[in-house]
């Protein structure tokens, strides 16, 4: 544990990022189906407003994690005691976005 800890924060920002970057890759890569295939709500309203292009979806998307990854950085650097379980929520989440996009 004691080698972890220096380093948890990278990780989890790292996992973070991946995820949202492997979720991004399969909208575009299935953007031919994709108005058939997303679950969120918002992504769904995103489609529709942009007639089923995937543009503003992936734009959106990708904002949103930076924005994301900027909030939890910014918990980091003021040493905030949130900023731990914060960002570990982000990431188990994140863990079970990806769980559900390998195996659904």
């Amino acid at each position: 544990m004691s080698v972890i800890r220096p380093h948890w924060f990278p990780l989890l920002c790292g996992l973070i990022a991946l995820v949202s970057l492997y979720d991004t890759f399969l909208i575009v890569q299935y953007s031919w189906s994709i108005n058939l295939l997303e679950e969120n709500p918002v992504g769904r309203w995103l489609l529709n407003v942009a007639d089923g292009e995937v543009g503003v979806f992936v734009r959106v998307k990708l904002a949103g994690t930076v924005i994301v990854l900027t909030i939890l950085a910014v918990l980091k650097k003021l040493r905030s005691r949130k900023a731990f379980p914060v960002t570990t929520s982000v990431a188990a989440w994140q863990a079970g976005l990806f769980t559900y996009l390998v195996l659904a």
